[in-house]
């Protein structure tokens, strides 16, 4: 068996290592080859490959397991193949499944160079190799003549394209995108409203607010936007106005807080555009596209209708970024297809992380898996332990051993970078009670000059009518209050005093009878003059 396997290893084009033993928690020891026929040995190993009883492994698989393992050029996180060892994250996760086992494993690892992945996993269906532990990824064409373990990793295929900077040395409008358009304009025009109802109230009254048509004009205007900076002065007086003041301020305050709150999110988040979302952009334009060198991407690609000959092969990332920068007129690629593992780890780098990003899942795949032939027990076995595994903590050490901490969540889809603006729904409230207490304190004041000079007509007028009626009354009395008893006049002493007055007493052109004994006029005559004035 054991030249058997040298042989199988040197045909496939690889070279064998040395030979490992995985022991499980409580693995029952293998009856040692020399005590055992090797007829027997034979049909024990047969039983087991070929069993559906996925419970028998207890006790000990008696046979060495060829494991082929895929010579990469690059990404060595998963799988670095040299002559000396192998080792990476999938190495690493196949033995510790294999620690999960009921059962000791022995296996060995054939390091194969020089191959596809699809003729790795053809030569275990031809029974070449016992098992491939490496970056096999399940699809259903390889499924057909082999068994996969349960995946490992994230699934599916997707776009690695550069970013868009917008930050350009370019006029910048973007203090407007806090707001939407219906926003902006629904604010001028509560300036002006609020500046109208504020004129309108105060002109009466305000000398502010009185003199030539543009001083009007500019007073209310200038303290209607003045609102906005909370900067207006105290020329307002009346109490009307300044309800209406007050409920506008209030509205001003929220949309300015908030609008704040959206210009600083707009000019803080990452504002970085892919210059491609999808593969229709790129099969439309005619642009070269990259793929890793090996990876059954390329038939994934041939089979979207995509030309052969603007697909282009890369083997590290290194090589993905150079592509990409260069873009498909300059000799690069618009874009990388690529497992979505691959990008996520090629994303982890600090030195592409901003300039490069994942966009639109376009192939679902069930991730990485290992190969083992059809109707093997191990796969149901190694299936178990890699859950097992995965939701342990050695999974996720072993994860930031090899692909970091810091890997990046797959996006399926365009990444929204720009804040939502904000929309004139969000205060349509506020802007309906400011109008409508607005319009209410013009009513009001309306009411009131209406009713203020209602009331002085009305007194003017029975001023006027008390006026015509008191001249005629006083009039007709004086001579009866003039004469005397007897129908004689006064004495001539008192007549002289009467000249000797000022003429701003004596100038009504008063009978002499209009003074009373002790030269001082009669009350009449003091009520006559001030209705005359």
């Amino acid at each position: 068996m054991a030249g058997i396997a040298v042989a199988n290893g040197a045909e496939g084009g690889g070279y064998l290592l040395p030979g490992r033993c995985s022991a499980g928690p409580s693995p029952v020891a293998a009856p040692a080859a020399g005590n055992l026929p090797n007829l027997e040995i034979g049909r024990m190993n047969g039983r087991i490959l070929l069993g559906k009883d996925t419970g028998a492994l207890t006790r000990g698989y008696v046979k060495k397991l060829k494991i082929a393992v895929p010579e990469k050029p690059g990404f060595k996180a998963f799988v670095n193949a040299t002559a000396h060892e192998v080792s990476g994250y999938c190495i690493d996760i196949f033995e510790a499944a294999a620690k999960y086992l009921p059962h000791a494993l022995h296996y060995e690892f054939v390091v194969v160079d020089g191959s596809s992945y699809d003729q790795i996993v053809r030569n275990v269906s031809l029974g070449i190799y016992d098992a491939v532990v490496g970056d096999i990824t399940i699809t259903p064409e390889r499924a057909v003549d082999v068994e996969f373990t349960m995946p490992f990793t994230e699934s599916g295929v997707s776009l690695l394209v550069l970013n868009k900077n917008d930050s350009e040395p370019t006029i910048e409008w973007v203090f407007l995108k806090a707001l939407t358009m219906e926003l902006w304009l629904a604010l001028v025009g509560g300036f002006f409203f609020t500046g109208l109802v504020v004129w309108i109230i105060e002109w009466p009254r305000n000398p502010e607010y009185q003199g030539s048509s543009l001083r009007q004009c500019s007073t209310a205007l200038y303290f209607s936007f003045s609102t906005l900076t909370f900067s207006h002065g105290q020329i307002i007086r009346s109490p009307l106005s300044k309800i209406v003041v007050v409920i506008w301020c209030f509205v001003v305050l929220v949309i300015v807080q908030s609008y704040t709150a959206s210009l600083s999110s707009i000019l803080t988040a990452k504002r970085l555009r892919p210059y491609v979302t999808d593969l229709d952009q790129l099969r439309s334009n005619g642009d070269y596209i990259g793929y890793q060198s090996g990876s059954f991407v390329h038939s994934v690609l041939k089979n979207q209708g995509f030309n052969v000959n603007r697909l282009i092969a890369y083997k590290n990332k290194v090589e993905y970024a150079k592509a990409l920068r260069k873009g498909s007129k300059n000799g690069g690629v618009s874009a990388i297809v690529d497992e979505i593992p691959y990008i996520t780890w090629f994303l982890s780098d600090p030195k592409y992380h901003n300039e490069f990003q994942m966009v639109s899942s376009i192939y679902k795949t069930p991730g990485l898996g290992f190969v083992f032939p059809q109707e093997s027990p191990l796969v149901h076995n190694l299936s178990a332990a890699i859950l097992e595994l995965t939701f342990g903590a050695e999974g996720r050490q072993i994860e930031a051993k090899w692909l970091g901490t810091a890997t990046p969540l797959p996006s399926y889809g365009i990444p929204n970078t720009d804040v939502t603006p904000i929309t004139l729904r969000n205060f349509s409230g506020l802007f309906i009670i400011t109008v409508c207490m607005s319009a209410l304190m013009l009513l009001i004041s309306i009411a009131k000059s209406v009713h203020a000079k209602y009331t002085k007509v009305s007194d003017s007028d029975m001023q006027s009518a008390d006026g015509d009626g008191g001249s005629e009354g006083h009039g007709g009395s004086g001579p009866l209050q003039n004469s005397m008893g007897d129908g004689s006049m006064a004495e001539q002493p008192n007549h002289e005093a009467r000249n000797e007055d000022p003429p701003g007493v004596n100038g009504i052109g008063e009978s002499p009878g209009d003074v009373e004994p002790n030269g001082s006029l009669p009350e009449h005559a003091i009520l006559i003059e001030m209705n005359t004035r």
